[in-house]
């Protein structure tokens, strides 16, 4: 078998992972760093006087990290304390740390070790940050940003609520092939949430402002590599008993309610029986879900009012009666990529294997499955998964940064973003399926 590519890394000046280390991630710890000093008053009003006073000590972390990262410095370890939290990685990062020193006889840089062990590094010291200051330990510094999100997003929000709440209550009427329709123009939905990314942005807003079925046919173009056929075909096919999704979740938002929504109809359609959706267990790269940020859609949904309301009720009432359940698990905050989940993760991993199709949302989960390699655009997909194969795999991403594989010959030159690294508007989507065989 043919050896590996190379991991991606700052060191090719002009590449999206170059101008991510020089430039986006500067920009989102300055966002933070501005926010808790606008911010300090409400935040001790809300959280104490130790609070105000401990904004200035993680003011003071993260704008010595953000001059690491811009001087190329190199990594130091982290000091979280992993007794005090179940979901604390900090050992994993400080292990790899050791391991990299050793393999390359000398300390990973920013600009110089793998793009995606940086990018994760960085929201590891992000935590760390808050975590050493006792009044702010918890504190989520992109929860504003996330949940403005939403709220811009409520017209989108409406359309698509209203729209699948119409489609759920006369499902049982639908024939086989409006089935489909419906179906791949909700997965088309899903994919299309992912370009709501603030980690992309660098924090800037990000919002689905417009109803995003009248852009369906105009981009379906634009979808790379399209198995929504296939998809649909596996879908039909598993057996009553077998229709068990797993969905890894991408951005807070309005992806999250496209994802919900998505789910809601496959279980409105008895195309599924049950659902564990993973969230975060900590803040990641901005706009990531959490838990609670996944509660306080649903709520906020419910203040939406009319069928928002109607298709909040129905999230609650999976969760509640157990056909939705959160699973969070902290090998979604670590660097490791996903071919050697079953080594670091084996109990996650057999959680996966039990599942009929994990469902991968967006850039990072795309680039840890594909191990953030430089992989050729014509590398097949299972050929860039390396050995991950827990169950069939569907990926649904905007293509804005970060290796693309399994295109067909000419479909990267003919698409004008490739030369410049894609391009962080997220015009360009992927639906890709392995079914491993």
């Amino acid at each position: 078998m043919m050896a590996d590519p190379q991991p991606l890394s700052g060191r090719r000046v002009g590449s999206f992972a170059y101008l991510t280390i020089k430039d986006r991630l500067p920009v989102i710890l300055t966002k933070v760093i501005d926010f808790l000093c606008r911010e300090k008053v409400s935040i001790g009003k809300q959280y104490g006087e130790a609070a105000q006073e401990g904004c200035k000590e993680v003011i003071g972390r993260l704008s010595q990290l953000k001059n690491e990262m811009q001087t190329n410095k190199p990594f130091r370890i982290l000091q979280a304390d992993p007794s005090a939290s179940p979901h604390d990685d900090s050992d994993e990062y400080n292990r790899e740390l050791e391991k990299f020193t050793i393999e390359n006889e000398e300390q990973p840089k920013w600009f110089t070790a793998p793009w995606l062990y940086a990018e994760c590094y960085m929201y590891a010291r992000i935590h760390e940050a808050f975590y050493l200051c006792d009044p702010l330990r918890g504190f989520d510094p992109f929860l504003v940003q996330k949940q403005k999100a939403l709220v811009d997003s409520k017209g989108a929000v409406d359309c698509l609520s209203k729209r699948v709440m119409t489609a759920c209550n006369s499902v049982s009427n639908f024939t086989q092939q409006l089935l489909k329709q419906y179906v791949i123009q909700l997965l088309e939905v899903c994919l299309w949430g992912n370009r709501c990314d603030l980690s992309i942005s660098g924090g800037a807003d990000r919002a689905q402002e417009s109803d995003i079925f009248s852009s369906l046919d105009k981009m379906r173009p634009q979808i790379l590599d399209n198995n929504a056929d296939l998809l649909w075909q596996l879908l039909v096919s598993l057996p009553e008993d077998q229709r068990d999704l797993v969905l890894v979740l991408d951005n807070a938002g309005f992806e999250l309610v496209s994802d919900l929504c998505f789910l809601t109809f496959l279980m409105e359609s008895a195309l599924a029986t049950s659902v564990t959706i993973h969230t975060k267990t900590r803040p990641w790269f901005v706009s990531d879900t959490l838990h609670s940020d996944l509660m306080w859609t649903i709520e906020k949904l419910r203040e939406f009012g009319d069928s928002n309301a109607e298709m909040a009720n129905k999230w609650a009432n999976y969760l509640s009666s157990g056909q939705w359940k959160i699973s969070e698990n902290k090998f979604w905050t670590q660097h490791h990529d996903f071919a050697s989940m079953n080594e670091v993760d084996p109990r996650l991993y057999s959680e996966l294997c039990k599942a009929s199709l994990v469902i991968f949302k967006g850039d990072l989960n795309y680039r840890k499955l594909t191990g953030d390699l430089d992989w050729p655009t014509n590398s097949s997909f299972q050929r860039a998964l390396r050995g991950f194969s827990p169950a069939p795999i569907l990926v649904l991403r905007t293509a804005k940064g970060g290796p693309v594989v399994g295109l067909a010959p000419g479909v990267a030159e003919r698409t004008a973003a490739v030369a410049s690294d894609w391009n962080i508007s997220g015009d360009y989507g992927l639906i890709q399926l392995c079914t491993g065989s």
